[in-house]
């Protein structure tokens, strides 16, 4: 063997020692994400169904639930998006970022798609409205991500 390829065979062991994800850890890691995505959006909407619950109690009542139908929903919306940033930190263990954006989108898309069924009732804001409330919702998700991940502890100080 000649010293090129000595040279080679030795880089090429270098580059195959280092720590390669093998496929099938990829699909196990995309999996587990997906998983945990699935659970935190699943609890994200359960909670958004009891605060829309309380609100539409604190509706019930009132005298005069009118004025209250949008300021409420909108309360509920966005503190199931804060909710829902904190526990799907609490769940990913990743960054407040990514976290937020995944759980706001998925919590989001589904709830687009159950907007469909309600027909006329989702249409009361305006197209420019929406797009500002969904931007907002995502935001509000990884503003919540942000408050809820886990921060070190400051070392005590010794009594002496």
């Amino acid at each position: 063997m000649n010293a090129s390829a000595k040279r080679f065979s030795k880089a090429g062991a270098k580059a195959h020692s280092k720590k390669a994800v093998p496929p099938h850890r990829e699909e196990d890691s995309l999996r587990a994400r997906l998983q945990s995505t699935a659970k935190s959006a699943g609890i994200t909407l359960g909670i958004g169904a009891l605060l829309l619950l309380a609100a539409t109690l604190a509706l019930y009542f009132s005298p005069d639930p009118n004025p209250l139908i949008r300021p409420l929903g909108l309360l509920a919306a966005a503190l199931t998006a804060l909710l829902g940033g904190m526990i799907a930190i609490r769940i990913h263990k990743t960054a407040p970022l990514p976290c937020g954006l995944l759980n706001g989108s998925a919590v989001m898309a589904i709830m687009m798609v159950l907007s469909l069924f309600l027909g006329n009732y989702a249409s009361a804001l305006s197209a420019t409205l929406a797009a500002l409330l969904h931007v907002a919702f995502l935001l509000l998700s990884v503003l919540g991500a942000c408050i809820g991940r886990k921060r070190p502890k400051a070392p005590t100080r010794r009594r002496r």
